[in-house]
């Protein structure tokens, strides 16, 4: 190992070993520090100020490489993960859980996916991005364990305000300071920012238009600064789903429960939709339109018979994280590809590197066979049940309306996933796992209530629950 590797590896050990343990023990009866700390590591799931970041250090990077891992990543939010899961722990608290509702099954997926070792050429590949899953769960354990009342959850809405109003700001002067036509933020890819932008919008929304309470206006808000950001990205598929998962939330919530909020924000969400298209149609057309768009399409075709030839030789896939070697020399998967380039006139290099499949489940189905993708189906669909049933459960107040947009949050990037693989990358990896545990903790506590006789029908704005000490509090803590 060079000399270089051996400083950053010892700085990773006494960062994960020392500091991050040592910060949770500090951190464990100060609960506004625990905030804080919260904060920042959910902030720093955009990891960048003005422009892309690692905010992290790599052990083995390969910078040709394509695929999920590149090297294993280390990323210093995962130690403020850390410092918060030790900081839950310390205290004892009786709803800890060092892997909560819902984990298992993420591990199991990880499990399948692994198996795909067997067949894969690049053997140290699959670790550096199984490293990287599991490393995921830090995120998943330490919200979870955050989170103990309903403004815990508002706190975390409001930090994605935070986040949100900072790559906003980021991307409008992109767009009009520095003069770029499609915008990144602090992505490396104007997709993973779409994507990572969807994915929040809808919450906001959904808690925007939802009962009045602490922080809904400014969701609402954040929620129009998704929007900009999403168009000014012209992610074509990013458009089209930002304005399904828009309906789907306005409509779902007037079926759960039809309110005067509901009803006035609908009429402000068509109206700035009409103004917001009047001055951007042009743009948007054109982007539709465009030569690279038609590329695009005849590309995503051959890297699909790809998937399905690599598929067809090996049901336990080619290995996870393996498409980036299989798709090229000496492999024969890639070779209709040279051949479409060389039938049109242009010429190929063996030697170089060809992308990789643009569909998350083609990309799991290549690379960890028939078992990863299902095990994976199973787990987004049993989350994605959890959102739905809390969404009905809750449906008088704010946790139904938390439900309901992470439900079509993650819905909506699941049907983005037919053409993007940007779930694979780290920055919406960790903002998935985060509203994961969102959902696994709105579980628990709909379990909780059926126990304390709790029914819908007879709510009001919040459930009060009696936690430790025989105190009412809003919270479906365990007593």
């Amino acid at each position: 190992m060079e000399t270089k590797e051996l400083i950053k590896a010892a700085l990773l050990l006494f960062f994960y070993l020392l500091v991050a343990p040592a910060l949770g023990f500090l951190l464990r009866r100060k609960p506004g520090l625990q905030r804080v700390a919260f904060f920042v590591m959910c902030f720093m799931t955009i990891r960048g100020f003005f422009s892309a970041a690692e905010w992290g250090l790599t052990l083995g990077f390969d910078p040709d490489y394509r695929g999920h891992a590149r090297g294993f990543h280390f990323l210093f939010n995962e130690g403020i993960a850390i410092a918060l899961i030790m900081a839950a722990a310390a205290k004892r608290r009786a709803d800890f859980r060092f892997v909560p509702p819902g984990l298992v099954l993420y591990f199991l997926y990880c499990g399948m996916a692994f198996i795909s070792i067997i067949n894969a050429p690049g053997k140290s590949y699959v670790f550096m991005v199984t490293f990287l899953a599991l490393k995921a769960a830090l995120f998943f354990v330490a919200a979870y364990n955050f989170i103990k009342t309903e403004e815990d959850i508002r706190f975390f809405l409001f930090t994605m305000c935070v986040t949100i109003g900072w790559e906003g700001f980021v991307v409008v002067k992109m767009k009009y300071l520095d003069g770029r036509h499609q915008v990144q933020g602090t992505f490396e890819h104007q997709n993973a920012l779409c994507m990572y932008a969807n994915m929040i919008a809808m919450p906001l929304l959904a808690v925007g238009a939802g009962p009045k309470g602490r922080w809904t206006n400014l969701c609402l808000m954040m929620y129009f600064v998704c929007a900009v950001i999403v168009v000014f990205t012209l992610s074509r598929a990013g458009l089209v789903i930002f304005g399904i998962g828009t309906v789907a939330v306005l409509l779902l919530g007037l079926l759960i429960k039809m309110t005067r909020r509901r009803f006035l924000v609908i009429a402000i969400v068509t109206l700035a939709t009409g103004l917001g298209l009047l001055k951007t149609m042009d743009t948007i057309i054109a982007r539709f339109n465009d030569k690279y768009t038609r590329d695009s399409k005849e590309t995503r075709v051959m890297l699909r018979t790809a998937s399905l030839m690599m598929l067809r030789d090996h049901a336990l896939g080619v290995g996870w994280n393996n498409y980036g070697i299989t798709i090229n020399h000496p492999y024969p998967y890639g070779d209709h590809i040279d051949a479409y380039f060389l039938k049109h006139g242009e010429r190929t290099d063996k030697k170089a590197r060809k992308g990789i499949e643009e569909s998350h489940y083609f990309l799991i189905l290549a690379e960890t066979g028939y078992q990863g993708l299902i095990f994976y189906l199973i787990m987004v669909g049993v989350f994605l049940y959890w959102n739905v049933r809390g969404a009905w459960f809750f449906r008088q107040g704010f946790l139904g309306a938390v439900s309901l947009g992470v439900a079509t949050g993650c819905g909506i990037n699941y049907l983005q996933s037919f053409f993007e693989r940007v779930l694979t990358q780290p920055r919406n990896f960790m903002l998935w796992m985060i509203l994961l545990a969102i959902t696994a903790k709105i579980e628990s506590w709909r379990r909780i209530a059926l126990r304390q006789g709790y029914r819908p029908d007879r709510a009001d704005k919040s459930v009060r629950a009696k936690a430790a000490g025989g105190q009412p509090a809003r919270a479906y803590a365990a007593p």
